[in-house]
Formats: structure tokens, sequence, C-alpha cells
């Protein structure tokens, strides 16, 4: 009898795990030669290959301020795409915070979330090239 609840919580366990094992979204530059002021960006989705599904689109700085935030109009995921250039606002999604000017030496993070989320870190060299950089 007592294998019973024993099972039970392991069981839960398992499930809450695998649910918490969603794919996320993969971030990435759209080509190593990105540069400011626009630099682009690709989202992929594992779960939903023919189109990336997300809601909300945030850039900051490596001291948290808010450099440039988007929201879907009408709020879900059918209006997001493939790509993102910094700056440029996509269709149907509404712009929450303009974007700020991305600075040479900044490091910044790109989150795009939805029911599942991404994010790539990034920085600015110098001469306004951009890199991914690990969080």
């Amino acid at each position: 009898m007592r294998r019973a609840p024993v099972a039970s919580l392991v069981l839960g366990t398992v499930l809450l795990l695998l649910a918490g094992c969603r794919p996320k979204l993969e971030v990435v530059l759209a080509s190593q030669e990105e540069r400011l002021p626009a630099p682009r960006f690709l989202v992929e989705d594992p779960e939903h290959p023919e189109r990336p599904r997300y809601n909300t689109v945030q850039v900051m700085n490596r001291e948290g301020v808010l450099f440039w935030h988007l929201r879907a109009e009408p709020f879900g995921d059918q209006n997001s795409g493939r790509q993102l250039a910094y700056g440029e606002r996509p269709e149907g999604f509404s712009v929450v915070e303009e974007p700020r000017p991305l600075e040479p030496g900044g490091r910044y993070a790109l989150f795009v979330i939805g029911q599942n989320r991404g994010s790539l870190h990034f920085d600015v060299d110098a001469e306004g090239r951009v890199h991914a950089v690990s969080p």
C-alpha cells in the first residue's frame, strides 16, 4: 500500500520536469555581418517550424534598462515572424517603448516571449559590429 503514494509522487515529479523542458525559442543574429543601427535577428520555434510563435519583444542593456519593447496587437502569437530588425516595427505589433539607439561598447539582450521564450545576448564593438555572446 505504500507504493501507490510513492509512485504517484514520482510520476508527478516526472510530469512536472517534462512540462518544464519545453523547447525554447532560438534567437540568433541574421548574419555575422550585423551592424548598428539596425541589426537583424532570426527567431526559430522548434514546436512550430512553419512560423515562430511569440507576442512580446524586448531589448535591455546589461543594467536592465529597457531599450525597446514591442507587443502583438491584437495580443496573441498570430503576427510573429522569423526575422526582426532592431528599431523596425513588424506588422501586427505595437511599440510599447520606442527604440533607443544602441551604442558601440554596449552589451544588450533581446528577449522574444510567448508560450515559449528565447533570448540572445550581444555586444556591440567600437566599430558598431554586433557579436553574439554567452549570458
